[in-house]
């Protein structure tokens, strides 16, 4: 990989692509506020993710949840905020976050697993 922009594009993309393929439409990809980040926004039916994307190498300093942090986990929780507020159609949707989690080499065999409702809207 040449950078974490295009390594972190690459793991979005590979993300979007096993999204769509469970039957969800992705709204939108890298929303951007002063609060934070949402990587990946799909809807399925009346439900909305709010999707982090972690890709790592390896697993051995700590798989991608120990990467969400409480502050990071407020930030998303910010930004999930804003979105809806400029989205008014989209505010009755139940609203939840989720993980997409990507290790291994793009050389070797990936393991991909998509979290779920990691937490919610409400926390």
């Amino acid at each position: 990989m040449q950078n974490s922009k295009y390594t972190g594009d690459w793991a979005e993309q590979l993300a979007c692509e096993h999204v769509k393929q469970q039957g969800w439409t992705i709204i939108q990809r890298n929303f951007h506020c002063r609060r934070g980040e949402l990587d990946i926004i799909a809807r399925k039916q009346h439900t909305l993710a709010f999707i982090e994307v972690k890709y790592r190498r390896s697993e051995a300093f700590g798989g991608p949840l120990a990467s969400l942090t409480p502050s990071k986990r407020k930030r998303l929780l910010a930004a999930a905020q804003v979105y809806l507020q400029q989205q008014p159609s989209l505010s009755s949707h139940h609203g939840r976050f989720d993980l997409v989690a990507i290790s291994g080499r793009p050389e070797q065999q990936l393991k991909l697993q998509w979290l779920t409702n990691i937490f919610s809207l409400t926390e």
